[in-house]
């Protein structure tokens, strides 16, 4: 079933280092504008301990999968799938990994649709956003891998400066508000970190990419870079989120990221946070072309299907999808859904394989004399 495929040519690859801009801007995405008010409700004060938390274990997560990836003899997940799991076994699951990246791109559609009906465009229909922004996806995806790396390093730079801002809300930052520390127990601790998977999703796109990698042996270097910057902007966000929100406020504001940007304001710019919103396309983009790829590259992969064609049909199930799904309480069911699918594709499934190579080696050495 697993259609063979040579190493792809050096044209079409990408230097290492660009997997630190690829990691940062796979994982900051439509988590970043609302993900307090979600770990808050689970931890409470020590909400900024389960984003280090979530760091760490996405530090191990990536440990595990440069192990896997070190011993499979195809480089790349669909491959790596069918070498453990035999040729059936393995072609279900590449299915089920396309099912996940695939609902990662309506996830992350949907969201950011959302957020532009609910802060600029309340009468803009659904069906038309979402199409505007899926062809820029599709549009990127047709581009071929290199051209979505690219994206990603130019958009790091032109939305970094955002950061910035974050000095407006900390001005009024009231930091008693972190106290009581430790005051989480273990179980609020690790369901806050579990409820991080959401947001921290996104290194695993590197199953896809790595065959990509023009100098494969510093591929982990670079993603623990990316990790550490993306884990260090999320804890920055949540702890001047903590101490500029009292717990009432925070528990009913759906995207405090943005929320906080309401306060900036200059002579020429009332309305900042439509700036933010707006620029806020150039961190979607990269992650919903991403998403898109792989999903699309998995099915070439391994069911022989044109990549143009599955581009095309998956970007416009995840439209059509999008419009069932009309209210928040919906989105909030569709958000919790994909992060119990993401804890176990992302954060579980590469030990398993990894046991499973381990499997194998101990069949080829055969019982002891």
């Amino acid at each position: 079933m697993l259609r063979s495929e040579s190493a792809p040519k050096p044209c079409k690859q990408f230097s290492a280092y660009l997997l630190a801009f690829l990691v940062f801007e796979a994982q900051v995405g439509v988590g970043l504008p609302g993900f307090q008010r979600v770990i808050f409700r689970e931890a409470g004060h020590d909400a900024w301990l389960c984003v280090i938390l979530a760091g760490l274990l996405s530090h191990i997560t990536v440990w595990c999968m440069f192990q896997v990836l070190k011993r499979g003899s195809t480089k790349d997940l669909f491959g790596i799938q069918q070498e453990i799991f035999g040729r059936w076994v393995g072609g279900l699951a590449t299915l089920l990994y396309t099912f996940y990246l695939s609902f990662g791109f309506l996830v992350i559609l949907r969201n950011y649709v959302e957020m532009v009906q609910t802060w600029m465009f309340p009468d803009m229909p659904t069906w038309l956003l979402g199409s505007i922004i899926a062809y820029l996806a599709v549009y990127g995806v047709l581009g071929g891998v290199r051209v979505i790396v690219g994206i990603c390093t130019i958009t790091f730079f032109l939305t970094i400066w955002l950061v910035i801002f974050i000095w407006f809300p900390l001005r009024y930052s009231l930091w008693s508000q972190l106290l009581p520390l430790l005051e989480a127990d273990i179980g609020q601790l690790l369901r806050g970190t579990v409820k991080m998977s959401f947001t921290l999703v996104g290194f695993e796109l590197i199953y896809v990419l790595f065959p990509y990698i023009r100098e494969p042996e510093q591929a982990p270097k670079y993603t623990h870079v990316g990790l550490i910057m993306s884990t260090l902007l999320y804890l920055i966000v949540m702890v001047v989120t903590l101490s500029y929100f009292s717990p009432n406020q925070l528990l009913q504001t759906v995207w405090a990221t943005f929320t906080m940007f309401k306060i900036v304001m200059f002579p020429f710019l009332e309305r900042f946070e439509y700036v933010a919103i707006s620029v806020w396309m150039l961190v979607i983009l990269p992650n919903l072309a991403l998403y898109l790829w792989a999903s699309t590259k998995g099915l070439k992969r391994t069911f022989g299907w044109k990549q143009k064609i599955s581009t095309y049909g998956i970007a416009a199930i995840a439209v059509v999808c999008s419009l069932f799904l009309d209210t928040r309480i919906q989105i909030d069911h569709m958000n919790d859904l994909f992060s119990m699918i993401s804890l176990v594709a992302v954060f579980i499934y590469p030990w398993l394989l990894l046991l499973g190579y381990g499997i194998m080696r101990l069949r080829k050495r055969g019982p002891s004399s």
